[in-house]
């Protein structure tokens, strides 16, 4: 009987519970961010921006790898004259294509026929231009050749030849088209080269990547040595091929291609919705339309393009409509060549290009997330050139990641602001913030000789980077659809800011300048943490700077809002209050360090030092590099490497990231040591030789002299 009134009362109980935690989930407020915009605006796009037009627009574009008829190369880029028929379709009015010569290449190759077949032990066709586009490296001459198949690994270096007699044969490879065919025909006399080199083989054998052989040097030429081909096949039957060989089979291939060549130009689309109140400052949009002309990539980089022509579409149709006002400052909308027309373009606008106050590059924004195991990526400005604009991308990348995904907060609400297409995935949105990279369009707005501060969102990895599989049906609306409203509100925050609109970005930068703040001061602890005892001296100074550094950075992005106060003397006054009240926070967070320094060194058992200034600091801290007229504009490494070819030059070690940080950060005011320090804190520590031996190289290059201050 007590057990029966007791299984009643924990019955009773349990319904209790179930009502009200039911009951407080069904009255619980959602947990979601605020929105830099109004929120009827950010529900006026999400319910505007599609995913499915940029798709479909992407499929029209690349669903196929298309063979370019001679009326292309000698006339309009198909690619092009899509995108600027759909500006016009659109009602964009200002949209044009301008033609520019080739900039590095005076040639566009083009394979107008390839077959590789195996005609012994077997007759069987292994691959044709019309099936797999990417099975001719671009490069490869006219050929017909038959020869037996050699197997030389990687086949990128000597050791790889040594006891085998490649001549009068066809290699095959596992290395890049172009180091294997500048060792095996150019080196060694093969006939050509059969390689399965691609970015994820072990993800999809059957990936064919796109390659490329380089020409010949000249002394090469007058020793008769010509380039031949290099056919591309899937890993898959790379290992079949090779498996056969093992089994000591002889193996005879025939090859033959028929490529051309043409006058080479390229094709820049550009569109601009003009500001009403401050048309001369705009925003830039930038995607590659190409890369190279062989190669047609769907997620690289269509997807970028057909995305900004989505933000384009948008705020042009609720322009429009009434919807939104005009905005204040104008959008500029780029699709170039990847960097080779970025850099022509800009070279003829140097007008335009001083008009620019931000530049969002797409590189890569469509792929399914899920697919490709991969999430997406904002990269920063790198500390050469701070900006607001790094905290208006990331409030919005956030956004949409915070608000499309599930939170157990919000329950049984999933997506507090779903942004989903109807033909798109349901996943959540997953996203990194991230430091400065490189290696697309957005690197030559930030080179110091243009000085445009310029951020790059993609998402990666991509399982089918550069391969013939890198088609529509690994895309997804619905991440599509999500960074068009990223770039669209971005785009509408930053040119239609007023005075409550700075007021709001003052508290955003702030705010995450505190954060970043946070986050290097416990790297400069880890700094000392790791550091042997020998090392801890260096170790703190090291710190120090990391500490000083990140606060200078947080200036100047704050600095960088003066561009949106006009003629507001109160807030001019608020913001230099902001950036007082910051700056005298340094202070402490270098007095905790110094404390932290005297724990470690007891507790490692050395003496600690007051921070000195070496010899060599004193002397380079009144060394001035100054940019001459060669450092105008993009960074020239044609000329560049020019004037050194042949000379002995003072050594150094520094990335290629560095080396364009420190030719960054020349400016005629920083000094050696400046530069040296700003450097080392975004990157590693630096020997402060390596940075001046790296200045004199650019002296020898004709790109800078030096000056001594007294």
């Amino acid at each position: 009987m007590k057990s029966s009134r007791r299984y009643v009362k924990l019955l009773a109980i349990a319904i209790l519970l179930f009502f009200f935690t039911h009951q407080g989930l069904a009255q619980r407020r959602l947990v979601k961010p605020n929105p830099l915009l109004p929120e009827e605006l950010i529900d006026l796009l999400i319910n505007e921006v599609s995913g499915d037009i940029p798709f479909q627009n992407e499929i029209l574009l690349s669903g196929v790898n298309r063979n370019r008829t001679a009326e292309e190369y000698e006339g309009t880029f198909y690619e092009a004259d899509f995108i600027l028929k759909k500006l016009k379709e659109y009602g964009i009015e200002e949209a044009s294509i301008e033609k520019f010569p080739g900039l590095f290449r005076t040639e566009h190759w083009d394979a107008e026929s390839a077959e590789l077949w195996m005609v012994k032990p077997e007759h069987r066709k292994l691959t044709c231009l019309e099936e797999i586009p990417a099975c001719l490296a671009t490069g490869s001459r006219t050929s017909d050749a038959i020869g037996e198949l050699v197997y030389v690994g990687p086949g990128d270096h000597m050791k790889y030849y040594l006891g085998k007699d490649v001549k009068g044969k066809i290699v095959l490879a596992t290395g890049s088209a172009s180091g294997v065919h500048s060792m095996a025909v150019m080196q060694m006399g093969a006939l050509g080269v059969v390689t399965s080199s691609s970015s994820h083989p072990e993800f999809d054998p059957d990936q064919v990547g796109w390659n490329g052989i380089r020409g010949f040097m000249p002394a090469e030429a007058e020793e008769g040595k010509q380039p031949s081909f290099a056919f591309i096949i899937s890993a898959r039957m790379n290992d079949m091929l090779r498996r056969m060989l093992e089994q000591g089979e002889t193996i005879v291939l025939h090859a033959r291609c028929q490529t051309a060549t043409y006058p080479a130009h390229m094709d820049v689309v550009t569109a601009l919705i003009p500001g009403k109140d401050f048309p001369d400052e705009e925003l830039l949009f930038t995607a590659h339309l190409f890369e190279g002309i062989a190669k047609q990539g769907a997620n690289d980089n269509i997807s970028g393009s057909v995305a900004i022509l989505e933000a384009a579409r948008v705020i042009n149709k609720l322009i429009k409509e009434g919807k939104i006002p005009p905005p204040r400052r104008s959008i500029r909308f780029l699709w170039i060549e990847e960097i080779e027309a970025t850099i022509a373009y800009i070279h003829q606008h140097m007008d335009i290009a001083e008009r620019w106050f931000a530049c969002i590059n797409e590189d890569m924004v469509g792929e399914s997330l899920r697919l490709n195991h991969s999430s997406f990526h904002l990269h920063r400005t790198p500390y050469s050139r701070p900006s607001f604009l790094n905290d208006v991308m990331e409030h919005f990348i956030e956004f949409v990641g915070e608000t499309n995904r599930h939170m157990i907060a919000n329950r049984p609400v999933g997506f507090t602001k779903p942004i989903i297409s109807p033909n798109g995935t349901r996943d959540p949105f997953y996203y990194n913030i991230e430091r400065y990279y490189g290696a697309s369009d957005h690197m030559v707005f930030l080179d110091g000789g243009i000085g445009v501060p310029a951020v790059m969102i993609i998402a990666w990895p991509d399982m089918w980077y550069h391969t013939h599989q890198d088609r529509p049906d690994k895309s997804d609306p619905t991440q599509l659809k999500r960074a068009s409203f990223i770039s669209a509100a971005a785009a509408l925050f930053m040119t239609t800011a007023a005075e409550r609109q700075v007021l709001d970005l003052i508290s955003e930068c702030s705010s995450r300048a505190l954060r970043r703040i946070a986050s290097d001061r416990k790297r400069a602890l880890e700094t000392l943490r790791y550091a042997q005892p020998d090392e801890l001296y260096q170790a703190y100074k090291e710190a120090r700077n990391i500490v000083h550094q990140r606060y200078l950075q947080e200036v100047g992005a704050l600095e960088s809002i003066m561009l949106f106060i006009k003629g507001s003397k109160e807030m001019a006054s608020y913001l230099d209050k902001v950036i007082g009240s910051l700056t005298s926070k340094e202070r402490f967070d270098l007095a905790d360090l110094e404390a932290h320094y005297a724990m470690q060194a007891q507790q490692k058992g050395v003496e600690t030092k007051k921070v000195t200034v070496t010899a060599d600091e004193q002397r380079l801290a009144k060394v001035v590099p100054v940019r001459t007229d060669e450092m105008r504009g993009f960074f020239n490494f044609f000329t560049f490497g020019a004037r050194l070819w042949g000379k002995e030059l003072p050594p150094y070690r520094l990335s290629s990231d560095e080396q364009f940080e420190v030719r960054n950060l020349i400016n005629s005011k920083r000094n050696i040591v400046d530069i040296r320090n700003i450097v080392s804190a975004e990157y590693r520590p630096l020997a402060l030789t390596d940075v001046e031996n790296y200045i004199k190289v650019l002296e020898i290059g004709g790109m800078v002299t030096i000056e001594k201050k007294k």
